[in-house]
């Protein structure tokens, strides 16, 4: 997976299965235009980022000869109404309905409403822009210069805003033809972006018990049961903390839990109380500057998907410093980063497409530099699959799968075999003060 041609299909790929469309097409009901109008649709599609199969192309056709006989029938102009949205989880793609409806008048032009919702990947305006200019083109509304031009000015500024303000962030283009008599396509692009608190409370709005049923993973239950939790206390800081927090304190450990999403915050102080834990929630953010820990204040601490959303090195290297002051000596850092394929190259398209799937690449090199000057010894590196596959007992409960992709690096690089992958590192905090090399003085 060196080819850059490779890694650039890889991350298209990614991209397409990561966006979502939803919108409808209005096509005047005339009689034998089956052919056409598949045709037409399943370009739409394919422009969305999500092509018909075989099957359903012919499922396509079979809908729209019925919908046609439906409209040859009626006493008064009609139209086929084809809308589509986002399949339900865990499918993907889309689901489509095709209906007829009356017109007090013929139409004669395809009219539509739309929107595409797409990573934050400033460094991918150039094929946003192509797509684009595809999509509207095969709904019959072809961009001119002057039109390609201002497109491409509003999605860069919004992209590059969106990237700034978190490149979680999403570029929502929403897009129709207006009213008769006026004719022409107005499109508008703006950033869509979700808090961690308001994608935690959707969460435990459809699954109230969701933090009771995420489930631990292994490497931080074999190290935690690994150390003698007496008059010790641990960290925890991650989104979801009740996934480790909870097992940490039925082992016996004093557990300080910081939790960024508020909901998720406010649900693990209810477990909490209602078990009798040893457990401190904090919302506060464990990346902040201002945020400080207690100095020696840990034996063990655990940081799971947090460096997979740090900027660069030196934000990594700032929350290890960090947490190396927390920890006493001999105490146990367990935390989890995307580590690089050795001898792979990533462009920037590549390195923003990671941070857009809160999975930013850090390479061997770079987790080295930075380990060098902090007093952390690693003692363990493994894949975070790798080590579920070989360690998680028969009774626990399945891995979600949508994390499972994430981890093997496939939210970045939709291929079997992506270039980056979810690693547990393991350190020890050593002295601050090394013992000296040099001969020994007679005092």
């Amino acid at each position: 997976m060196t080819n850059s041609a490779t890694l650039q299909r890889a991350i298209a790929n990614a991209i397409s299965f990561n966006m979502s469309a939803r919108g409808r097409v209005a096509l005047p009901g005339v009689t034998g235009a089956v052919e056409p109008y598949a045709k037409r649709l399943e370009r739409l599609f394919a422009h969305l980022g999500k092509p018909f199969s075989a099957k359903e192309l012919v499922q396509l056709c079979e809908n729209l000869a019925k919908s046609l006989e439906t409209a040859a029938a009626q006493d008064s102009p009609t139209q086929l109404l084809v809308s589509y949205e986002p399949a339900p989880f865990p499918r993907q793609g889309l689901v489509y309905g095709v209906q007829v409806a009356r017109t007090e008048a013929p139409i004669n032009a395809l009219l539509t409403q739309g929107q595409l919702v797409l990573p934050c990947v400033p460094a991918l305006c150039d094929a946003y822009l192509k797509q684009l200019a595809n999509l509207f083109a095969g709904l019959t509304y072809p961009l001119n210069e002057e039109q390609r031009d201002r497109l491409r000015q509003m999605l860069q500024r919004e992209l590059e805003k969106g990237f700034v303000l978190s490149p979680q962030s999403r570029i929502r283009v929403v897009y129709g033809t207006g009213t008769p008599p006026q004719t022409g396509l107005n499109c508008k692009v703006s950033v869509a972006a979700r808090s961690l608190s308001e994608q935690a409370r959707d969460i435990l709005a459809k699954t109230p018990d969701y933090l009771e049923k995420l489930p631990s993973l292994t490497k931080v239950t074999d190290v935690g049961t690994a150390i003698d939790p007496q008059d010790s206390t641990a960290l925890v800081a991650t989104v979801g903390t009740a996934q480790h927090a909870l097992p940490l304190a039925r082992h016996g450990f004093a557990v300080d839990a910081f939790e960024l999403a508020t909901p998720f915050a406010a649900k693990l102080r209810d477990l909490v109380e209602s078990d009798n834990l040893a457990v401190s929630v904090t919302t506060d953010d464990i990346l902040d500057p201002l945020v400080s820990l207690k100095p020696s204040g840990y034996r063990l601490a655990v940081v799971s998907e947090v460096a997979s959303r740090l900027q660069n090195g030196d934000a990594l290297k700032a929350l290890l410093s960090k947490l190396a002051n927390a920890l006493v000596p001999g105490g146990t850092l367990l935390f989890n980063l995307f580590l690089a394929d050795d001898g792979v190259e990533f462009d920037r398209v590549a390195l923003e497409a990671a941070r857009a799937a809160n999975s930013t690449i850090v390479t061997r090199s770079q987790l080295e530099e930075v380990l060098a000057d902090l007093p952390l010894t690693p003692t363990d590196e493994i894949p975070v699959l790798d080590y579920e596959r070989q360690h998680r007992p028969e009774d626990a409960p399945k891995l979600d799968p949508w994390y499972v992709r994430w981890a093997a690096g496939q939210q970045v690089f939709a291929t079997a075999k992506p270039p980056i992958s979810l690693h547990w590192i393991t350190c020890d905090r050593t002295s601050d003060a090394e013992p000296s090399s040099s001969e020994p003085v007679q005092l």
